[in-house]
């Protein structure tokens, strides 16, 4: 009996231990995060470029702003391998090669891309652990208000 209870005691750590190996390769929270990045960046040059949109898309960059912030934050606590990455990318992100044509085509981009983000967060809510599924939800909301708002 002693015997038993000691193979299930080694299966049981086994199993354990399997279940603590660390993922390998990018975090699934990369992807929002470089789109929140982005939105970040194309809102604060597009309401530099066209200071009439400047009262409805400085909030908005700095929502993404706070959007980059928060997916970082949660790949760092997560996947602290993942930091230098992470932090890399922040200095690295590019600033628009130009602005948009007009000021209706800088609303028309933001909005695509905020869908894109949209979607995207909500999706993969979905196939998160619920620790990260309110991030990805909140972040996904906050974007379909700005596509309504930008509307």
């Amino acid at each position: 009996m002693l015997r038993g209870a000691g193979a299930l005691a080694g299966l049981a750590a086994a199993g354990t231990l399997a279940g603590c190996a660390r993922p390998e390769g990018p975090d699934p929270l990369e992807e929002p995060l470089a789109a929140a990045r982005d939105d970040a960046v194309t809102a604060a040059a597009a309401a530099a470029a066209y200071p009439e949109l400047a009262g409805r898309l400085t909030p908005l960059s700095r929502a993404r702003r706070a959007h980059a912030d928060a997916l970082a934050a949660e790949i760092r606590r997560a996947r602290p391998d993942r930091t230098a990455t992470v932090d890399a990318a922040a200095g690295a992100t590019p600033a628009p090669a130009r602005p948009a044509a007009s000021a209706a085509a800088a609303v028309t981009a933001l909005r695509r891309s905020l869908g894109t983000a949209r979607d995207g967060a909500g999706t993969l809510a979905l196939t998160v652990e619920p620790s990260r599924c309110g991030l990805l939800t909140s972040v996904a909301a906050s974007c379909a208000g700005y596509v309504t708002v930008l509307g």
